[in-house]
């Protein structure tokens, strides 16, 4: 699952901007991208996502106008042919040859506050999947959110649908009609207990790269929005509080960097229970051993934390850590599909 979809969710709830979305929702052959792909124009010329190498971006662009200017736009789909390999083809270059349809829609105000229902469930930890009933001109007729705890909102009229549970991203045609599926899987926490300097650059990469940043740590003097303005929460908290306040889920990550060995010491030893993806541990691997000692360690704490890269100094270090990080959630999503 691409990361673009938080950021694209923030931005449209958090905007007044007029918006269109695009999503790729059939390949045939080969592309950059793959089915679920999504990318949003706004009218003040922001653009979140890609769809593509750029062979498609410049176009897109150049048709959206006619939906944030249209006063009742419809949406449509776009049908980009790459297989041709001449030197003013589509894809020259860009790693495309493969037959792509793209669905280009507008955010209506309704569309907008469902939009917001699904941030605030995959914020939450919630697997949220969408369907979409497209007429074979490529009009939208409706659209349904649902969980699979069976909550469901959306603009869908008459019964629901059923679909194969088998795959996260799918386009089916149905009684003259294509219906395409999607899952939106829960926005990754990441928890990082410790709030020195050499955390920032991990919390801002962590945030870029579309995980939910909380940095926990005990002193309220260290732990603010002051230096850490681009993350979801600072909490202050010890470690029994941050060990016993928080719900914790197998897709979260926890990262100890607190340069303190009885802090360490303790939050390990009160995570161990916890169901949890990835524990990493700050330091040399001779003192998280010792940390460690006597513990039945389990698959999911890493130590020494990230990738061993030959990492020196805070940014590289949070680069090895990230690598580590995104490699993780790339297995469980693997696992999961």
């Amino acid at each position: 699952m691409r990361t673009d979809i938080y950021e694209i969710l923030d931005t449209v709830c958090d905007s007044s901007c007029k918006s269109v979305l695009a999503t790729i929702i059939d390949v045939q052959g080969s592309a950059y991208q793959r089915a679920g792909a999504l990318m949003l124009f706004q009218e003040n010329g922001k653009q979140v996502g890609l769809l593509s190498g750029g062979c498609l971006e410049q176009d897109l662009f150049a048709r959206v106008n006619d939906f944030l200017y249209d006063p009742n736009p419809n949406s449509t789909i776009v049908t980009y042919d790459l297989t041709d390999e001449d030197d003013l083809s589509w894809g020259q270059g860009a790693g495309c040859n493969g037959i792509i349809k793209v669905l280009v829609e507008p955010v209506t105000s309704l569309l907008k506050e469902d939009l917001k229902k699904v941030r605030e469930l995959v914020n939450r930890g919630v697997d949220v999947t969408y369907a979409k009933r497209i007429s074979m001109q490529g009009k939208v007729m409706e659209y349904l959110f649902f969980t699979a705890e069976g909550g469901f909102f959306g603009q869908w009229h008459g019964q629901r649908p059923t679909f194969p549970p088998d795959e996260s991203t799918q386009l089916l045609q149905r009684d003259q009609n294509l219906y395409y599926i999607q899952k939106i899987m829960a926005r990754p926490r990441l928890f990082i207990y410790g709030a020195g300097v050499d955390v920032i650059p991990l919390a801002q990469l962590a945030h870029l790269t579309g995980f939910q940043v909380i940095v926990v740590d005990w002193r309220p003097a260290f732990c603010n929005e002051i230096y850490f303005p681009f993350v979801y929460k600072t909490y202050i908290a010890s470690p029994s509080e941050f060990a016993q306040s928080i719900s914790f889920s197998t897709s979260d990550s926890i990262v100890l960097m607190t340069h303190n060995y009885e802090k360490d010491h303790q939050l390990i030893q009160l995570l161990l229970g916890k169901k949890i993806a990835y524990l990493g541990i700050l330091g040399s691997k001779v003192r998280a051993e010792k940390l460690l000692k006597g513990i039945r360690i389990p698959e999911w704490i890493h130590f020494p934390v990230g990738l061993a890269i030959g990492a020196e100094g805070p940014q590289e270090i949070a680069i090895s850590i990230m690598a580590e990080l995104i490699q993780n959630k790339a297995r469980r999503l693997a696992v999961a599909l």
